[in-house]
């Protein structure tokens, strides 16, 4: 198994996930949608550092040139959400939201991620990059599809339509400017996307338990 069918099947994993199969199976009433959206924009600012970090690769070949034209369009966007939580009826994320003691376990989760960055070679850096794509998409994916169909994506920024297909094109574009990269069966770029896929699974699971409760614990009836 190379790195790509690896992202591949823990990619597939991730969108198995209780909190996410409950939002595709419409489980969630809509009152109860912000309380979920206000925890992904703070994880979303967030966020922003592993897109920094990740690109963060310097040189004049195509793979510097491409991380610097991925930092370009995939930074920012934590800004979208500032926007989307006044549409939403949610108050502006402050200090106290985004350190709030009830967020500390999706805190952690993150905190695993950046760490690994920590003296991180290029190789690293584009590995943990293309699974954050793949589950994000996943995420942002699912996520639209509800809002789509409660009558909210045209009105937001961050689950809006044009992210979706910006963030789709970013999947494609890195596992095709390393390819090479991703051909490899490498335990040591395996363990980083365990490890990404653990923490942002870990994440998800427990905030949908923590949020949700029973919603994302029962099944739709067939």
């Amino acid at each position: 198994m190379n790195v790509a069918e690896n992202i591949a099947r823990r990619t597939a994993a991730y969108a198995a996930l209780p909190v996410f199969q409950a939002f595709a199976e419409d489980r969630i009433p809509l009152d109860l949608f912000p309380r979920f959206f206000a925890e992904e924009a703070m994880v979303t600012r967030f966020f922003q550092d592993f897109i920094w970090a990740s690109t963060d690769i310097e040189g004049d070949d195509a793979l510097a040139a491409f991380a610097r034209q991925h930092r370009r369009v995939d930074s920012g966007h934590y800004r979208w959400t500032a926007r989307d939580l006044e549409v939403a009826g949610l108050p502006p994320l402050t200090l106290e939201t985004c350190f709030a003691l009830e967020t500390l376990e999706t805190r952690i989760q993150l905190a695993r991620i950046l760490a690994c960055f920590h003296d991180a070679d290029r190789d690293t850096r584009l590995t943990i990059l293309a699974a954050l794509e793949s589950a994000g998409t996943v995420t942002l994916d699912t996520l639209f599809g509800y809002a789509s169909r409660h009558g909210l994506a045209d009105r937001l920024l961050y689950l809006g339509r044009a992210h979706l297909r910006v963030e789709e094109r970013q999947v494609a574009s890195i596992t095709s400017i390393a390819a090479e990269l991703f051909a490899r069966d490498d335990a040591r770029l395996h363990a980083l996307v365990e490890t990404v896929y653990d923490a942002l699974s870990t994440m998800f699971e427990r905030a949908g338990h923590r949020l949700y409760g029973e919603l994302v614990g029962v099944r739709r009836a067939a």
